[in-house]
């Protein structure tokens, strides 16, 4: 009998390089232009430089990578670059890209935005790096509270009161099962049309205090935690 070794499959393998043809291009350009004093990283994920601070149990829109982030020789961030081609006009890749710059806006961090339409001009970028960093630090923008606010007028009274924010993941699950699987009975819509009408004096009474607070997240994270076992997605949804 013969026997024969199996060939070993892998799940994962290395990549030839961390950027494409096109992002190195404008690396080594960058690299020509940039100040003293800076370093340029590639690929940086925004959990690496950005913290969330309602310290949340899911922070999946900080698992995104911008193509360059320039910092100083203490590695502290300053400038984040993207360089966008055509497939940025998708639906899907735009929304991401106004994800990013509503986080970076809201931490602080301006975003140069290079077109690859436009070619590798490190005139260009030295000109637009000088100026960004002349403007440090940037005022931040609070798009998060700003949407909590208004989320306050469009419900999931107690899950926004506690997760702080009517677009985070715990929410979305949550969103999409009352929308999804609530709203497909008849006692899933009393049980969200009493909701509606008891939740927002709830929040109004005790939603500042730490025993709601702490008791209804409790809850919550176990109920997010059972629907996301069951096949709901944790993922951006709108209503």
């Amino acid at each position: 009998m013969i026997w024969r070794k199996s060939k070993e499959i892998f799940l994962y393998d290395l990549k030839d390089s961390m950027v494409t043809d096109a992002e190195m291009e404008y690396l080594e350009a960058i690299e020509e232009v940039l100040p003293e004093g800076c370093m340029v990283q590639v690929q940086a994920n925004l959990a690496a430089f950005i913290r969330r601070t309602d310290g949340a149990r899911y922070q999946n829109e900080l698992f995104r990578n911008v193509d360059f982030l320039i910092t100083d020789l203490f590695y502290r961030p300053l400038v984040v670059i993207e360089v966008n081609d055509r497939t940025h006009f998708a639906p899907e890749r735009r929304a991401r890209d106004e994800k990013v710059t509503e986080i970076c806006e809201e931490a602080g961090i301006p975003i140069i935005t290079l077109w690859t339409s436009y070619g590798v001009n490190p005139d260009y970028i030295e000109k637009r790096l000088e100026e960004t960093l002349a403007s440090l630090p940037v005022k931040r923008i609070a798009h998060s509270a700003a949407k909590a606010a208004a989320s306050r007028k469009k419900g999931c009274y107690v899950a926004t009161c506690v997760y702080g924010s009517y677009d985070c993941p715990e929410v979305w699950v949550l969103r999409r099962f009352r929308d999804q699987i609530l709203s497909q009975t008849w006692y899933g819509r009393t049980f969200i049309k009493v909701y509606y009408g008891v939740s927002p004096l709830v929040v109004r009474w005790f939603g500042k205090t730490y025993l709601f607070r702490n008791t209804a997240k409790r809850y919550l994270d176990w109920m997010v935690d059972r629907l996301m076992s069951r096949g709901v997605q944790s993922t951006p949804y709108k209503d």
